[in-house]
Parts: structure tokens; sequence; C-alpha cells
């Protein structure tokens, strides 16, 4: 990360502070990162968790505008029509992990517009990345919409693989099983997420009594 990234990103810190848990999980080399969306600054979240060899997939649109395209480009942001996912982008993704980055991705799809903290429907083609690189997976849990000036808990949950799938026909049913087996693992994360944050507000009320 260069000096022009530094800056913007104390800024972010400024404006959106977090608490973070388990930053130790994420490993070395290659990984699938892949997190829950309620805002576009959640990739700022990310990027203070890791800010290295880090690459997000993000929606075509948010190219549309050139100035725009040109900043999230410069932090890594790759363009995917969500509907009609390209071979450029995705020989792209899979090349990123094959040089032993960080691709970061929302398999929700979208971000969480219901107003509440629930997870939506897990997308199994977005792991399809990490299966065919047999990359490790680290799944990332934001508590809430971010908002300015209110704190934001993440938690970083232990890596994980899909081993079970690798080398397999990734049919819709394997797609399917793929979808069942990822949503678990965030819905396991995101009610540890809860428990810390309840326990902290606990404690934090004891100590003023």
């Amino acid at each position: 990360m260069n000096f022009f990234h530094k800056i913007p990103l104390a800024v972010f810190r400024l404006l959106y502070p977090g608490k973070f848990y388990g930053k130790e999980n994420i490993p070395q080399g290659k990984v699938v990162i892949i997190a829950n969306h309620f805002h576009a600054v959640d990739c700022g979240f990310i990027a203070r968790v890791y800010n290295k060899d880090i690459y997000f997939l993000a929606k075509k649109e948010l190219f549309e505008n050139k100035f725009f395209g040109k900043i999230i480009k410069s932090f890594g942001a790759i363009p995917v029509d969500r509907k009609n996912p390209d071979m450029q982008s995705m020989l792209a993704c899979m090349r990123i992990l094959k040089d032993e980055h960080k691709l970061v991705v929302f398999p929700e799809g979208t971000r969480n517009k219901t107003g509440t903290t629930e997870l939506q429907p897990i997308m199994g083609g977005a792991m399809i990345f990490a299966v065919k690189a047999k990359s490790p997976i680290v799944p990332i849990i934001i508590n809430n919409k971010p908002r300015i000036f209110r704190k934001t808990f993440v938690m970083i949950g232990k890596p994980f693989e899909l081993d079970e799938f690798y080398g397999k026909k990734l049919t819709e049913e394997t797609i399917s099983e793929l979808e069942v087996v990822v949503t678990a693992k965030m819905k396991e994360l995101q009610q540890e997420l809860f428990e810390t944050i309840k326990k902290r507000k606990e404690k934090s009320k004891n100590k003023t009594k």
C-alpha cells in the first residue's frame, strides 16, 4: 500500500471507528475472503484488516464514473457483471489467487437493504474461485450497517477449505451444496460476534455500577 492509499484509510479510521476480532486468522498466501455486505464502505473495514495484496470484486456499475472508477481500481477493485460474469473477470480472479494474493468476495451478491442484520442468501457461484484454486476461505462478519462516528464491530473467522468439492464437477446441485456449507460457516461466525458484543456491553455496564 502506497502513501496515497494510506491517506484515505487514515480518514476512514476517523469517520468509521472499528473494533476487530480475529485478525490473526488471515493466513499468508492466497485466500478468498468472504464477507456480509451492508454498504460500500465495508471494503474499508476489510482493507484495514489486511491491506496488502488484496483485491475486491466490485459491480461494474461502480466503474461508470471514470474518476471514481480509477480510484477504486487503484485499490484493487475488479469490475464484474453480477448477472452475467464474463470470462475476463473470472480469469482475473483466478490469476490473483494463482499469484498468492487475497480475493475479497461478497457472496450475498448485493448489499443488505432489509434494515436487519440477517444474512441474505449466499450465492454458491462466488465460491467457485476457491474450489478451482484450492484456496483457503476466511469468513468475515460485520455486525451492522456502518454509520459515521459509530463503532462497527468486525469478526474474522478461522480459515476453512471446501476440499470435499475439489475435483468435483460444479453442477447446480454441487453449487447448492456449497451454499449450505458456506451459509452455516457465516451464520456460526455471526452468532459468535453477536455474543462477543453482548459480553462486551455487559462488562462495560458492570464497570459503571
